[in-house]
């Protein structure tokens, strides 16, 4: 890799994190007497192509047995990722539990079971009236046959009763969610109240609207889905650290949002997004169909997005209520072409402009490349089920280029098999990947080829889905400290590469770990590095620098506490801000060679370094003043021959910079025009004779006493 020399870092530095930013090049610049030059790091930098099973990304397995009870212990065993499972002739470890919370036991419209079911042999009794419809005769049509089963068949199946959630129900739901925090995956969590579809009717007929369809509006009415929504409120918040995100659910036969009359409402979607925003995590995000955004968007903002233009919705800012919304897409690359520019994907894709009506557009001017477009944009989860016969989005070499497009995330492990089978099948070759595609849209979602990436040659489709999925880290490039004293500065410069198809989604601690090759012990340091910047791009080759992302950082080693001097591994650990255990749901890179990986740790081999002796000189005393502080210590020469401060402010990126303006005197120093209400970081440092030794780094902010 042809190094950067110089890095634009905006890290803020804060007194709880002393982090320097500097430009190195490989031969390294060293901050004076306090650690040596960089040193590159004898580590592989190339990828291994494995299962690397990480949190939050990947195929998932789903749990739909999750019937929540009335009272009692309920019933259900959650997958927590503990055994692998076969997709497509893969071996996957899963580490993602998608948990279907069934909530058919409170609402008075949701059917508990399955009585008579109507299918296409369904007949009414023979010695029962009919009402024919117009031009019907005996022995009657499907039509008509179906009009009798629903009016005197259906009401006689058992429903639930529309109520609060009682506390045997709050506690069910808690122990699931244990089960995934005693674990080592994360959960994905959807509630429905119609967990099994037992509204669905699944039998075509050649009369308009009889086709597959629900046949009851199972959801309570809107007081009591509120009032469900704010009951799990506290729940979502105390298993944050493993709830990877929450679909939009509760409308439509398994909480897919559709059919039913909220299911079919952009006003319902409103109220409803709004309800999930308030109680979910704004640390996570919330899954939703294409309609369900556009119809809480237009609401929130006063628009008139339609799927004609959803790809001119402006791309969300970080922070905003928009920005916190993914998609899940239960017929995942399915799809027919209805002309070269107007597909039916038939699922969550055009489902949401098909089924919450003309407001958002006409169905025949739904546009596949738009609505990707726009799910590129929202930079979020993205993934879902995939389902159906062999088309043009759902095989290789479209479908591979599609995930990476639209930065997929997460697939269903189960369904559909004949999907995952027809990417076993693919055999990972140049020649194949580089078939010329058919693509007729207009850009930046129009494209002829895919990349072939080399490190998967001979492999089969489905092994690159596994590992590709999601966010894939790869170290490129390290540079370390060679030797650092104990009151110095570690630093540390190098390059990573994201080779997912898609990003982390969920904020990550990215942690120094530096561990004793004497005795195994280890010291930790936070850092203020977010893993979300890491994003993967269309080309994923290493050969792509272009796609590598800064791993830089400076730390000063206080921030580890007290750290013994001797030879240490530099490690990276990368988890949840709110992991409760020690070494559970930490990323782990891709590369290969022995030793990278800890799993007791957590972490990630980076490098070495070795920690020399202080020499540290304590400050007694900081006393601010107006445009001026003063740092008492112990001064070997009032007129301070030999010593020398280093100043910045605390919100400026960059290094400290040697200060000027300063009168030494008995008790230590002032340093002067400085700008009162301004925090600023500092250290004195003494050279005697060669020998180096300086103060900690303190804080202050003139004019506050």
């Amino acid at each position: 890799m042809q190094k950067k020399m110089t890095r634009a870092l905006s890290l803020l530095l804060t007194p709880a994190l002393l982090l320097t930013m500097t430009a190195f090049s490989h031969g390294g610049v060293p901050r004076e007497g306090s650690s040596a030059p960089l040193v590159p790091q004898g580590l592989n930098y190339t990828e291994n192509p494995v299962d690397v099973p990480n949190p939050d990304r990947g195929f998932y397995r789903a749990n739909d047995g999750m019937v929540v009870p009335v009272t009692g212990q309920g019933s259900g065993t959650v997958n927590v990722g503990n055994s692998p499972v076969t997709v497509g002739g893969a071996v996957v470890n899963t580490r993602i539990s998608h948990i279907y919370f069934d909530l058919r036991n409170y609402s008075s419209n949701t059917f508990t079971s399955r009585g008579t079911r109507y299918t296409a042999s369904y007949r009414a009794p023979a010695n029962v009236s009919i009402q024919s419809r117009p031009g019907d005769s005996p022995p009657y049509a499907y039509a008509t046959h179906f009009d009798y089963w629903r009016a005197n068949v259906l009401p006689t199946w058992p429903r639930g009763t529309s109520q609060p959630l009682t506390a045997d129900a709050l506690a069910y739901i808690r122990a699931k969610l244990q089960e995934v925090r005693n674990g080592n995956g994360v959960a994905m969590v959807r509630f429905n109240y119609d967990g099994q579809g037992y509204s669905w009717v699944s039998v075509e007929h050649p009369q308009d609207g009889y086709m597959d369809r629900s046949v009851a509006d199972i959801e309570p009415d809107k007081a009591t889905v509120l009032q469900h929504i704010a009951q799990l409120k506290p729940i979502l918040h105390e298993f944050e650290d493993v709830i990877m995100g929450v679909d939009g659910g509760f409308f439509g036969p398994w909480g897919e949002e559709h059919s039913t009359t909220f299911g079919t409402s952009p006003q319902a979607y409103a109220w409803l997004l709004n309800a999930l925003l308030d109680a979910v995590p704004d640390s996570r995000s919330i899954t939703v169909q294409g309609g369900a955004f556009l119809s809480w968007y237009n609401a929130k903002y006063h628009t008139h997005y339609t799927f004609e233009n959803i790809d001119k919705i402006p791309p969300p800012k970080a922070g905003t209520p928009e920005a916190r919304f993914g998609f899940f897409n239960d017929s995942y690359a399915y799809g027919e072409d209805e002309g070269d520019n107007y597909p039916d994907d038939w699922g969550s894709l055009s489902e949401g402009a098909g089924w919450p009506g003309s407001p958002l557009g006409d169905a025949d001017s739904y546009d596949r490349g738009r609505l990707m477009t726009w799910i590129r944009k929202q930079n979020n989860l993205y993934g879902g089920e995939a389902q159906g016969d062999a088309t043009r989005w759902n095989t290789y070499p479209f479908v591979a280029w599609e995930a990476a497009y639209a930065q997929t995330v997460y697939l269903n492990a189960d369904y559909e098999d004949s999907v995952h089978d027809r990417w076993g099948d693919f055999t990972y070759t140049k020649e194949n990947v580089m078939q010329k595609m058919t693509n007729a849209y207009e850009e930046p979602y129009r494209t002829e080829y895919a990349t072939f990436d080399p490190v998967y040659d001979g492999r089969t489709g489905a092994e690159y889905w596994r590992d590709r999925l999601g966010y894939r880290l790869v170290l490129r490039d390290a540079n370390a400290s060679g030797w650092v004293k104990q009151n110095g500065t570690l630093e540390f410069d190098g390059s990573i590469q994201n080779v997912g198809f898609g990003n982390i989604v969920n904020k990550k601690n990215v942690s120094v770990v530096l561990r004793s090759k004497a005795d195994g012990k280890s010291y930790t340091a936070l850092t203020k590095l977010d893993a979300r910047n890491w994003r993967p791009d269309l080309d994923s080759r290493a050969s792509n620098t272009a796609a590598y992302r800064d791993l830089s950082f400076a730390i000063d080693m206080h921030k580890f506490g007290k750290v013994p001097v001797g030879d240490y591994d530099i490690y990276l650990k990368i988890n949840d801000p709110k992991e409760t255990t020690p070494n559970k749901r930490s990323i782990q890179f891709a590369n290969n060679g022995e030793g990278i990986w800890d799993a007791d740790l957590g972490a990630n081999l980076i490098g070495s370094t070795t920690v020399n002796a202080a020499n540290d000189i304590p400050i007694t005393r900081i006393k601010p003043g107006n445009g001026q502080v003063g740092l008492d210590f112990a001064i070997a020469s009032a007129n301070g021959k030999g010593y020398s401060v280093y100043l910045k402010k605390a919100a400026a990126p960059g290094p400290f910079t040697l200060y000027r303006n300063v009168n030494y005197n008995s008790k230590g120093v002032h340093i002067k025009g400085l700008t009162n209400g301004t925090q600023y970081f500092a250290y004195v440092q003494r050279n005697a004779g060669g020998e180096i030794s300086r103060t900690e780094t303190v804080s202050f902010t003139p004019g506050h006493r």
